[in-house]
């Protein structure tokens, strides 16, 4: 029989309660989280031998938010806490903060690029730690991402010049 972990996350920010809505579609076991009990703003789950860090860590990204979990491990009497805050949401230095915006307000691939560009001669300057660098290739990724699913969900919807001329 497996050693269980008990664990209990709290999301912080604003999308909290998407996350949480999350775990409440996943019904009562789905690995790693087994037996998901949620209770005033808070998941309590069971996972196996380790919390899934790796996984609170996704859903986090994935909803823009941070998180506190609070588990014990099999065989322990002490309880371990372990804070995570999403990359969207850490403190950068005024440089990289100012890159930061410019990705969120970013609205085409081109401009993403530029973007790429401009965080390439402040890394080269020393003006943005590989930190920072990383969180910043990070979230660019995501909005490139962003960008391309906009943009082919747009595409589905006109119908090609090839289609029209077989009508």
């Amino acid at each position: 029989m497996a050693d269980y972990c008990y664990n209990k996350v709290d999301f912080l920010g604003e999308n909290s309660a998407l996350a949480i809505e999350h775990f409440s579609e996943m019904g009562y076991d789905c690995p790693p989280f087994l037996n998901i009990l949620l209770d005033n703003d808070a998941v309590y789950f069971e996972s196996k031998r380790i919390p899934p860090l790796r996984d609170l860590q996704e859903i986090a990204e994935s909803f823009d938010v941070d998180f506190k979990l609070i588990c014990q491990l099999p065989n322990e009497r002490t309880k371990e806490k372990y804070d995570y805050v999403c990359m969207k949401n850490q403190k950068l230095d005024l440089a990289a903060e100012v890159l930061k915006t410019m990705i969120s307000d970013a609205t085409s691939v081109d401009e993403l690029e530029g973007i790429a560009e401009v965080i390439h001669e402040q890394a080269d300057r020393s003006r943005v730690n590989s930190h920072e660098r990383l969180i910043l290739a990070h979230l660019a990724e995501r909005k490139f991402n962003e960008i391309n699913s906009n943009t082919q969900d747009q595409d589905q919807n006109i119908p090609s010049a090839a289609r029209k001329i077989g009508r």
